[in-house]
This record gives C-alpha cells, structure tokens and sequence, in this order.
C-alpha cells in the first residue's frame, strides 16, 4: 500500500457533490517548497494536489475555506485519460 501525506494550503474553497448516492468534497492543495541553488538564488516550487473526501459526513467542507492550512493523509489513486489525438 502506497500513503501519501500532504500539509499545505487550500488554493479555493472546497465544494462538495454528491455522486452516485454518496457525498464527497473536493479541494486542492499547494505544497511550496523553498530552496537557495547554487548561485546563492531564491528557488520556489510549488506543487497541487487534488483531493477527495468521501463519506455521508460532509460538515468539515464548511471550514475548507482557500488559503486553510490542512493536513491530508490518505493513499492515492492515479487516473489516467487517452486524449482525442492518442
């Protein structure tokens, strides 16, 4: 089993939805990342992670407001898509 941590802040509210009979919210959330490179320069790498809550206890969906620090831990799940051209 794969699990994945993430800690970093909402970059909008998260909404919620109801899909096949059960709720779910999702969010996104940014980890930055700061480094000095070798030249002695600032260096920032920012990256997004999509999340999904799901379950019939929607209420925390209320608090995920954007900017929210939030801890997320959780397995991930990767999907892939064929784009028209292949």
């Amino acid at each position: 089993m794969i699990k994945l941590t993430v800690i970093g802040h909402l970059g909008k509210d998260a909404t919620t939805n109801e899909v096949n009979g059960k709720g779910v919210i999702n969010f996104t959330v940014a980890h930055s990342e700061k480094w000095k490179d070798k030249s002695g320069m600032q260096q920032e790498k920012t990256t997004w992670v999509e999340c999904s809550k799901w379950g019939d206890n929607l209420s925390v969906a209320q608090y995920l407001k954007k900017g929210t620090m939030v801890y997320v831990d959780g397995v991930p799940e990767l999907r892939t898509f064929t784009r028209n051209d292949g």
